[in-house]
This record gives structure tokens, sequence and C-alpha cells, in this order.
């Protein structure tokens, strides 16, 4: 039995990055209350026509907020996928991992390496249906 060995590096780096992330929605999340209460004030004293504005903007802006996460996490799952199916190997050799983990060859590996780009695939697919949506909500509001 094959183990692909562990990155201890790469997981620190990981983690922390994580933990940078998640600092800063915290941060945000703090700061929206206060930005929504002044975009409140702003359009309860505005006309009909800005408020309407307003909403397409915030409507569209939160259908397009995933989209480019999605389509990154999706080239990633394909990337992963596609070199796993050319090394008939799952995980393939210069993937970094969290922990060890147990190497799949032939047809384990190429099962792994099809539902990872299947997985990308449909990653790809939401990013393009939150586009889709985005421009939806931004003409029927508009």
């Amino acid at each position: 039995m094959d183990i692909h060995r562990a990155d201890l590096a790469y997981r620190r780096r990981s983690l922390w990055l994580l933990l940078a992330i998640a600092a800063g929605c915290a941060l945000a999340l703090w700061q929206l209350h206060g930005w929504l209460r002044d975009v409140q004030a702003h359009v309860a004293t505005a006309d009909a026509a800005e408020a309407r504005r307003w909403l397409r903007r915030a409507l569209a802006g939160l259908a397009l907020a995933p989209a480019a996460p999605l389509w990154l996490w999706g080239r990633g799952l394909r990337r992963l996928g596609r070199a796993a199916g050319e090394q008939r190997r799952f995980p393939p050799r210069d993937w970094k991992t969290y922990r060890d983990v147990r190497v799949l060859r032939d047809a384990a590996a190429a099962a792994w390496a099809a539902r990872s780009e299947r997985a990308g695939r449909s990653a790809q697919y939401a990013a393009a249906a939150c586009v889709a949506a985005a421009l939806a909500l931004w003409a029927w509001l508009g």
C-alpha cells in the first residue's frame, strides 16, 4: 500500500489563510450592520426610482458574489481530476495534502478523477447560473 505524505508547511499556510479569511469575514459582518442602517436611511428618504436602483444593485450583487469563488473552485477540481486521470493515481504526485492519504491506482483512481472533474464542471455551471441570475435580476428590476 502506497502512502501520499502530508505537507505540514502547506497545511500550516492553508490554515493561516483560512483564519485570515474568517477574520476578514467577521470584520465585514461587523461593519455590515452600520452600512445597512446608512443605506436604509438613504433609501427611505429617496424617491421610488432610486430605491429600485439600490435594490437592483444589491440583489444583482448578492447573486453575483459567489460566481468567482465557484468558478475558481471548479477550475481547481477539474485540474485535480485531469492530473489524476493522466497519472492513473489519486492524489497526483505533485499535489499537496493536509494529511497522509492512501494512494489509489488504476480503476479507483480513474473513478475519483472522473468524480473530481464532474464536481468541477458542476461548480462552474453553478458559477454561470449565478451570473445568469444576476443578469436576470438586473434586467427584471431595470
